[in-house]
């Protein structure tokens, strides 16, 4: 049997691994010069580095095991900072309720936390925030944030909306973020890298060789994870991305953010909305320290814009597919999906395939399951591993 892998990141090259370690013969295609997508690993000056931060975060004991075997992954305490320009000041994110106390308009904060009304299901993504946090903390660290992120004029048009929350509105106790979590990255230096070489090992893979819709392969079944609406050639419209412009650049500190912070978020007027430290992610050991400067553009794909008519569209995308075609991960499902989430896919892509166990049945943790994180946060402890 023969397969035509569409895509050269986690979706594709373990739906391919997979498929070829069951005899599968299998060729894999890649437009870029390199498999990896964003996750791929460079260097600028003998500093590693991805395109924006890709932290392995997950919930899943199987999932992160059969990663963890191929490339030992380094888990560490993570917490990110939010400067709020108005206040002239960094503070936790998720928000936290030590950081309240310090806020200059603390009173109409707390004034606002305590009329909260959370009875009515929320019609879009700001009455989400408000109903949560209030108006006051709204705007502090969620409204203008997003609308630069997403390029728009009103956060209003996002109608699904609780993929936002980190994890609960206002944080207690420690300020580490996605508490409960298995949360870290590869400890080698090429970071993932050999996972997609390892995934690719018994396959045939075409690098720089681009897919053009309804392009004949001559396979038994077929496995995109390029954009769905790109695969289908745009026959129901294009659905729309924000993406990011990339700035690298290297200062002179053995250690700028402090702890265990990794990377920063800006949510005021700046331009650019995160800045990461790299060596607080891949433990790069050298006097120097890199960052990554993000700023929204419109350039390339990253995040799809999650709204009830864009899911509509796309699920008439996937329903006009053949049954020997299928296509999988954030970009081939438009939706925001994490490594775990993107491998999960995969295991099941390769099950509805061949007819065999799943053996990820179930591990699918959708983000936002405040039940599973409760029990996983009861069930794991975080060891703090040394310091950058």
């Amino acid at each position: 049997m023969k397969a035509t892998i569409l895509g050269g990141g986690f979706a594709g090259t373990t739906v391919a691994h997979l498929l070829a370690k069951d005899g599968w013969d299998i060729q894999l295609r890649e437009k870029e010069n390199h498999l990896g997508g964003g996750c791929r690993t460079f260097f600028y000056g003998g500093h590693p580095f991805t395109y924006g931060p890709r932290l392995y975060y997950g919930y899943s004991d199987k999932v992160f095991k059969w990663v963890d075997s191929i490339i030992k992954i380094r888990r560490f305490p993570f917490e990110l900072l939010t400067y709020v320009e108005a206040d002239e000041r960094f503070y936790s994110y998720p928000i936290h309720e030590d950081d309240i106390q310090k806020m200059p308009d603390r009173e109409r904060i707390l004034d606002e936390l305590a009329v909260r009304d959370n009875s009515k299901e929320p019609k879009d993504f700001e009455e989400y925030w408000v109903q949560r946090v209030g108006h006051t903390l709204y705007d502090k660290f969620v409204n203008f944030y997003s609308r630069k992120m997403w390029m728009i004029q009103d956060n209003r048009i996002f109608d699904i909306f609780k993929w936002s929350a980190k994890d609960k509105a206002i944080e207690t106790g420690t300020k580490e973020a996605y508490k409960g979590s298995y949360i870290g990255y590869p400890v080698n230096l090429h970071g993932y890298n050999p996972y997609f070489d390892r995934m690719v090992e018994e396959v045939d893979v075409k690098i720089g060789k681009a897919y053009k819709a309804g392009e004949a392969t001559q396979s038994d079944v077929v496995v995109s994870t390029i954009p769905i609406d790109e695969f289908c050639g745009y026959k129901y419209g294009e659905l729309p991305y924000i993406g990011r412009d990339f700035t690298v650049f290297i200062l002179p500190a053995k250690q700028v953010f402090p702890g265990d912070v990794r990377f920063c978020h800006y949510a005021g007027g700046e331009p650019h909305t995160r800045i990461t430290e790299f060596k607080k992610i891949t433990y790069h050991d050298s006097p120097d320290s890199l960052f990554v400067l993000e700023t929204p553009s419109r350039k390339n794909k990253l995040y799809p814009y999650l709204t009830k008519a864009n899911m509509a569209l796309t699920a008439k995308y996937l329903e006009s597919l053949p049954g020997n075609v299928h296509s999988i991960g954030r970009l081939g499902t438009y939706k925001y999906s994490t490594i775990e989430q993107t491998i999960v896919q995969a295991f099941e892509c390769y099950a509805k395939i061949t007819g065999k166990p799943n053996p990820m049945d179930g591990e699918f943790f959708g983000i936002g399951d405040t039940s599973m994180m409760k029990d996983r946060r009861e069930e794991t402890g975080l060891k703090k591993d040394a310091k950058p």
